[in-house]
């Protein structure tokens, strides 16, 4: 994977895919907002919205590291850092595929709120699925 800056991920992500998480698991939709600082980091702005519509917001700094040929996104909170490996970045078409050192957890982004399953599909057919099963990867239908 080629490198990424920081800049090429500002914006609205909206989270189309993932696998089983307990936190997450109570959201009907996730939506992320990255943005630059004045320390060229990147702000994220978590939006995790109800069944009911209201809505679980987590202002969160985050930054871009390549190791060995890998490239993570590191979210630093007050009580927790949490490290996630891009397994696909598509600039062109706006996918984003994310992983866990641990491979219990995959998620997918996507620019567009819509999606085709089928491209979905395809994008997790090229990428290392670790531990993944994609049977696990539970896809949003976003109305």
């Amino acid at each position: 994977m080629k490198s990424i800056v920081n800049s090429q991920l500002t914006g609205k992500w909206y989270q189309i895919a993932k696998t089983y998480n307990r936190y997450e698991m109570k959201f009907v939709e996730v939506l992320l907002y990255f943005s630059m600082n004045c320390r060229d980091n990147l702000d994220l702005l978590y939006v995790g919205i109800k069944k009911d519509r209201s809505k679980i917001l987590k202002k969160i700094t985050s930054y871009i590291i390549e190791k060995d040929n890998d490239t993570y996104i590191v979210f630093k909170g007050v009580f927790f850092v949490k490290k996630l490996k891009m397994l696909l970045y598509d600039e062109d078409s706006g996918i984003m595929i994310l992983s866990d050192d641990k491979k219990d957890y995959l998620t997918i982004y996507s620019r567009k709120s819509s999606f085709n399953p089928i491209v979905i599909e395809k994008y997790l057919s090229t990428i290392d699925f670790y531990n993944f099963n994609n049977n696990e990867v539970k896809l949003y239908v976003v109305e």
